[in-house]
C-alpha cells in the first residue's frame, strides 16, 4: 500500500487537537445557530384572568404572558376597561425581547421599546430604522374578569 498521502502520527494528532479546540470554541459561542436566536409569533390566542396577573391592576404595567402559555406576548392595562397587547418579538431581527424596567429590551442588539410598544432606541449595530412592536387584538370580558389576546 502506498503512503504517499498518509499522515504521520504527529500531524494527525495536531490536526485532531485543532479540530477539537474549534468545536469547543464554536459550542461556547451560542446556541449552535448562526445569527441571533429568533422566535415566531404563535397563531393561537390566549385568555388570561386578571386575578392571575396582579400587575394588570395597574395602568401602564407590562405583564409577561409566559405563565399563561404565551411566551411571545405581553399585556398592558391602558385604562379601566382597556388593554393593549404586544408581540415580544423585536422588529429588528425577531429576537424575543425581555421585559425589564416596565419596557421591552432586546437581548440581541440592544433595542428598547416603551410599554406602549414604541421605539425608545434602535439596535446597537448599523441597520435601517426599526418599527414599533406589533400590536395584537385584545377582547376584554368584564363579567368573567378575563382578557383574550389574539
Amino acid at each position: 500500500m502506498s503512503c504517499q498521502d498518509c499522515l504521520d502520527r504527529r500531524t494527525f494528532l495536531a490536526r485532531s487537537a485543532l479540530a477539537a479546540a474549534a468545536l469547543v470554541a464554536i459550542d461556547g459561542c451560542g446556541d449552535g445557530q448562526i445569527g441571533p436566536p429568533t422566535a415566531t409569533l404563535g397563531t393561537t390566542g390566549v385568555t388570561v384572568r386578571l386575578s392571575d396577573f396582579p400587575g394588570l391592576a395597574t395602568v401602564g404595567t407590562v405583564v409577561d404572558l409566559t405563565p399563561a402559555g404565551a411566551p411571545d406576548r405581553a399585556l398592558v392595562r391602558t385604562g379601566a376597561d382597556t388593554f393593549a397587547a404586544f408581540s415580544r418579538l423585536c422588529t429588528h431581527q425577531q429576537c424575543l425581547t425581555d421585559i425589564r424596567n416596565n419596557r421591552f429590551e432586546c437581548p440581541c442588539h440592544g433595542s428598547i421599546f416603551a410599554n406602549d410598544g414604541s421605539v425608545i432606541r434602535g439596535p446597537n449595530i448599523a441597520s435601517p430604522p426599526i418599527t414599533p412592536l406589533v400590536r395584537l387584538t385584545t377582547t376584554y370580558d368584564p363579567a368573567a374578569g378575563t382578557v383574550t389576546v389574539a
